[in-house]
């Protein structure tokens, strides 16, 4: 994202397509739980454009997945 928005001047674009990316390799749910998880990805993207700060991110990350693999057992 960092790199986007400075070749690129936009945050909107940076923001964008950080998210489009991480959707799309999340494909492997399928096209509609990809974009079902994309707006949590957009929720992270944003966050991380206004604080530059990835440690929150990751630990919220990893607690959605932990909630996931709890729900699997």
């Amino acid at each position: 994202m960092t790199e986007v928005t400075e070749l690129t001047g936009s945050t909107f674009l940076a923001v964008m397509s950080s998210t489009l990316v991480q959707a799309s390799y999340h494909l492997y749910y399928g096209w509609m739980g990809a974009l079902s998880i994309a707006f949590m990805f957009l929720v992270f993207a944003i966050y991380y454009a206004r604080s530059r700060r990835a440690l929150p991110i990751i630990v919220a990350h990893a607690v959605i997945d932990l909630y996931g693999l709890i729900r699997l057992m």
